[in-house]
């Protein structure tokens, strides 16, 4: 390649003179939007159009900005050659004067209008594709789509990148569409969509609604029974079935025979006129004198809350009793006026006052009538433990356990064989106790989801239960040593905060699965319930979908049974731990048997603890058993031939019941080896046995000893993620707190 300072031979020119005499070319129509590639040969003129467009259905003009390549300029090429190696050379005149040709050439080129056309040609493609949407497409609402998509950030693109950009828009703006009329469909379909008019029993009616709302302790479930007892038939609907029984006893009590339903239980008298039941286990088919719904503020859970909202709006009774705190009037109101029905609201007042104590509590400052609550079954077992070193007897209540064994463990306090009680935020409902001081051991719980503060609602059910009248002058709420009494203060003392969405939780139940099943074409009950939630009332303003991630994981377990669709989801509404892969698998091999026509015996671990006490191992163990029996007996009563052995069932669990029982009643909850089941002594350090660790460290170490080259002996540190030291309890009176109070869990709940 020659150097620039190399003289050139009058009368010729090379491919550097060519390059920049187009540039010098293309500067002068710059103006006109022409532009060159200069580094090709020969040169591609291409020009910026600007091309105005009116969107279909709108009154919107869109400003197109596009480069058009309109190519190689054969004659230009020829000319600039022949001005490149004239006399006078190649100057500003020759550019001026070869502009004036290209910019003739360029704007007189078929490409424009072909371009042009392309893109007329897109928009009525658009226009025809958007008409399969009917009522649904909202021309205006694209037409600011396709106006952001062509854009570009200011750059100018060419043709086909613009049109790829429009096409883009169009697209997400018709997915977007198409989702939504598929939504419309799906709910129109199922009837979710008209969620209100598949009760017709109760919309034939004319009810009326009254609220009962007040803290706890104020007398509203009272006065709500009451009004109960006084209609010729009724129902009561609790969220446990501890409150269900205690519904059965106060109707029977003012002289109504009551039967019993809950999802393992029925206990009919005949010729009752009422029922108590599990609000699950509703009844929206009979006509009611009257209903009381309780506890009215878990229709604000994501989880529960769809079955008081199927409650409220589904039983067909003149008059519906809901009985809560004040946190539920938002959601009642709104759906309320969405039945179009009348709603009163009775606000009642606590008969002893609630106070809240500034002191911090310590653990050694624990008295009578205590109440220390915590937010897992560990660390209620920990406190438990460091209570009882401490000289109290102590009965304990969390989710884990059966009703019978909570019922049992709360008589045990009620008539002061325990001085001291330990539980979960399960004492917040169903439980009338002999409580003078609550005792947050913690502010914060682990709620399945996320580690998160207690709300305001949370704190006054729990510290509510605080001050029984007529079994204490007043109640008092405290915090642990070491938490901080301000959240509990604002609770206590600052009325409800409005919920940010105050529309109440539908579940889809047979009807609603069947016939998305056939919308979507699938014997699928994951898919079906995955689209459910995923896809419907994203739009409603009255209803909003649970989570049915629980419903999904146990669908999942079932659906290769071959079994119906409608006993699929019988199957996967069972009431199992989805957490515990055991239970799944239990679940999975019952319906596996179930659609092999195969009898499911019921479960035998019962028969490993017939022996008067256990250990904390095997106490652990049996309140398993107690949930894998629960299972089988909620199912026996739906799939009676496929679960045959009901009464063997309630046996087994009765006699794990009391195992658990006697159990808990023990002084000392004696410790065993979770490996291997033997025994340790009260003061060995660690959590397995000494045997089952040396097998660890064996089999991790080698012959050659453990990771770090230390032989195996020298063990005590190379699985500290195992052999955990068990923490004695505290020396110094004052100090003392659980061993871990970190976490709760889903399992602590009632």
């Amino acid at each position: 390649m020659a150097s620039d300072d190399t003289p050139k031979t009058p009368g010729t020119a090379d491919e550097w003179d060519r390059r920049d005499a187009l540039r010098a070319v293309a500067a002068v129509v710059r103006g006109d939007g022409i532009e060159v590639d200069a580094d090709s040969t020969p040169a591609r003129w291409s020009i910026t159009v600007v091309h105005d467009v009116t969107v279909p259905g709108t009154d919107r003009r869109l400003r197109l900005r596009f480069r058009v390549p309109v190519g190689p300029l054969p004659d230009v090429e020829a000319e600039l050659w022949g001005l490149l190696v004239a006399p006078e050379g190649f100057g500003r005149p020759q550019a001026k004067l070869l502009g004036k040709q290209v910019k003739a050439a360029v704007l007189g080129s078929p490409a424009i209008a072909k371009a042009k056309a392309r893109v007329d040609a897109w928009f009525r493609s658009m226009e025809e594709r958007a008409a399969g949407f009917g009522e649904a497409w909202r021309p205006k609402a694209v037409a600011d789509d396709l106006g952001r998509a062509a854009t570009f950030g200011g750059r100018i693109p060419r043709l086909q990148a613009l049109l790829d950009a429009l096409e883009e828009g169009f697209s997400t703006a018709a997915a977007r569409i198409g989702q939504r009329v598929r939504r419309q469909q799906l709910e129109n379909a199922s009837g979710l969509g008209v969620y209100l008019d598949s009760f017709a029993a109760a919309r034939a009616m004319v009810r009326k609604l009254r609220l009962f709302v007040g803290p706890t302790n104020s007398g509203k479930t009272h006065a709500a029974m009451d009004r109960l007892a006084a209609a010729e038939s009724g129902c009561y609907l609790a969220p446990l079935r501890l409150l269900a029984l205690e519904g059965q006893e106060a109707l029977e009590t003012r002289g109504r025979a009551c039967s019993l339903v809950t999802g393992e239980e029925r206990d009919v008298r005949p010729g009752a006129g009422f029922v108590s039941s599990t609000i699950e286990m509703v009844n929206t088919a009979r006509v009611w004198g009257a209903c009381v719904i309780d506890e009215i503020q878990m229709i604000g859970d994501p989880d529960r809350g769809w079955a008081w909202t199927q409650a409220v709006a589904g039983v067909a009774a003149p008059e519906i009793l809901m009985t809560g705190s004040a946190d539920a009037i938002p959601y009642v109101k709104r759906l309320a006026d969405a039945m179009g029905e009348d709603l009163e609201v009775v606000e009642f007042t606590r008969k002893s006052p609630l106070r809240v104590q500034e002191e911090p509590v310590a653990l050694s400052n624990v008295k009578q009538n205590d109440a220390v609550v915590a937010f897992s079954r560990r660390d209620v077992m920990g406190l438990r433990r460091d209570l009882l070193a401490r000289g109290h007897t102590v009965a304990v209540i969390y989710g884990a356990l059966s009703p019978e064994v909570r019922r049992a463990e709360a008589r045990r306090f009620r008539e002061g064989q325990a001085d001291v009680l330990v539980a979960t935020d399960a004492i917040g409902m169903g439980l009338n106790l002999p409580i003078a001081r609550v005792v947050l051991s913690v502010t914060r719980k682990y709620d399945g989801r996320e580690e998160r503060e207690l709300n305001a609602s949370e704190i006054r059910q729990i510290g509510g239960r605080a001050g029984r009248f007529g079994m204490h002058e007043e109640g008092r709420v405290a915090v642990l040593e070491g938490e901080s009494i301000n959240s509990v203060r604002r609770a206590l003392t600052s009325p409800p905060v409005p919920p940010e969405d105050p529309r109440s939780w539908i579940s889809p139940n047979l009807i609603h699965v069947e016939a998305i099943a056939r919308e979507l074409d699938t014997d699928s009950l994951v898919k079906v319930l995955r689209t459910a939630g995923q896809e419907l009332l994203r739009a409603s303003q009255t209803f909003r979908m649970t989570d049915l991630e629980q419903r999904i994981q146990a669908a999942a377990a079932v659906d290769k049974a071959k079994l119906p669709l409608a006993t699929r989801d019988m199957l996967a509404r069972c009431p199992v731990d989805v957490r515990d892969q055991n239970q799944l698998r239990l679940l999975a091999q019952w319906a596996f048997n179930q659609g092999r026509g195969m009898p499911n015996r019921a479960p035998e671990a019962a028969e490993r603890f017939s022996h008067r006490v256990g250990t904390d191992v095997e106490l652990e163990a049996a309140e398993r058993a107690v949930k894998d029996l629960t299972a089988y007996a909620w199912l026996s009563y739906r799939f009676p031939e496929a679960y045959p052995e009901m009464d063997l069932c309630l046996e087994r669990r009765a006699m794990l019941n009391a195992f658990i029982e006697r159990t808990l009643a023990e002084r000392s909850l004696a410790r065993a080896c979770p490996t291997c089941g033997t025994r340790l002594k009260a003061n060995h350090r660690f959590r397995v046995c000494d045997s089952c660790y040396a097998q660890r460290v064996d089999r991790s170490a080698g012959p050659r000893g453990d990771r770090r080259g230390r032989p195996a002996e020298a063990g005590g540190a190379a699985h500290p993620h195992f052999h955990h030291a068990q923490k004695p309890p505290p020396a110094q009176p004052g100090r003392g707190r659980p061993p871990s109070r970190r976490r709760g869990g889903k399992g602590a709940q009632p």
